[in-house]
């Protein structure tokens, strides 16, 4: 909470703080800071509780800020800049998450909406989102979070998603919600149960399409379901050319299948895969992963190539993905 409030304080006119039963001390951070504290009872539901908290504030723009999160740098001239237009819009802020996988930490881009004119507010139980549906443009801020870092918040996370999605069956975002947090909690087969059902709802239009694609295919992969993995890419194919996270699941997944079935004619689809990656960094393709297209791509392309014998496009991909200070790469490049 001090970190928070301490990155925002020099940027806003009036902090609101909403407590929902907290048992640390939320309270005294939030008065050292100056922020105006409320309290709310918990209902099972955020958007109840980001509601109430809007209210209380007083300015015509509001930003929305969790305890967890925190601004990477001061950028009160880039609020100013975007709270200056007109036109009623709602400001994208990119959030960068740390996760642990496999023992690894990685650390995930989302564009979330947390800059609004007065008079928007949240729907939704949890993953909760503005309304109503106003245009949404970059702001250029940036955002760390650390909350799911080392924290399994599955227990409060599982049973409200269950029961917004049985206000709302046909939602292909809660069944996306769904899918990964149960993807996350290693528990695959169910991944896939929530993720074929939010497949068969989205449109390629949809924001969350491709991110749940890819969540497909990674659970497909898991679960060793390797017929319908090679469908999915099939289907889906056109996404090479747009997702580095994307081109990096495909790679996994082929890797994952070789190794298995011991048919070895997927072995240059990997190399492209990886490679692929690459490329669309070097274009400036986004990604969702960090470093699924450039360091994370490099690394596997490097043990790939290491795996087949060729020792020197090994050491050239190690040697890039070292480059962005990657621990593992930075290993093997030493040792």
């Amino acid at each position: 909470m001090a970190r928070c409030l301490c990155s925002a304080a020099a940027m806003v006119d009036e902090i609101i703080v909403v407590d929902t039963g907290s048992t640390d001390q939320t309270r005294e951070i939030a008065l050292e800071y100056g922020a105006k504290l409320f309290h709310f009872e918990w209902c099972d539901d955020f958007s109840a509780a980001r509601n109430y908290a809007l209210k209380q504030a007083s300015g015509d723009w509001l930003l929305v800020l969790d305890a967890d999160e925190y601004f990477v740098e001061e950028s009160a001239d880039a609020i100013r800049a975007f709270t200056r237009s007109t036109s009623r819009r709602i400001g994208l802020i990119e959030i960068v998450s740390k996760f642990v996988e496999d023992g690894h930490t990685f650390e995930g881009i989302h564009s979330n909406p947390r800059l609004f004119p007065r008079g928007v507010t949240y729907e939704g139980r949890i993953h909760e989102q503005p309304t109503p549906i106003l245009p949404m443009v970059e702001t250029g801020l940036r955002l760390l979070h650390d909350g799911y870092y080392m924290t399994d918040k599955s227990d409060r996370n599982i049973p409200l998603l269950l029961k917004a999605l049985k206000d709302k069956p046909g939602s292909a975002y809660l069944n996306f919600q769904l899918g990964r947090q149960y993807q996350g909690m290693k528990q695959h087969e169910l991944a896939v149960q929530y993720l074929e059902k939010a497949y068969a709802l989205l449109r390629q239009t949809d924001p969350i399409a491709i991110e749940n694609i890819t969540e497909l295919l990674q659970a497909y992969t898991k679960c060793k379901r390797y017929d319908k993995a090679m469908e999915l890419v099939g289907d889906e194919v056109a996404w090479l050319e747009r997702s580095p996270d994307f081109c990096f699941a495909v790679g996994q997944f082929l890797l994952d299948y070789a190794i298995d079935s011991q048919d070895y004619s997927v072995i240059e689809n990997i190399e492209n895969s990886y490679l692929k990656c690459l490329e669309l960094g070097r274009r400036g393709v986004s990604e969702t992963v960090v470093g699924s297209s450039t360091f994370l791509a490099a690394y596997n392309l490097a043990v790939f190539y290491e795996s087949v014998g060729n020792k020197t496009e090994a050491q050239q991909y190690y040697g890039l993905a070292a480059s962005y200070r990657y621990g593992p790469a930075v290993a093997r490049v030493k040792g």
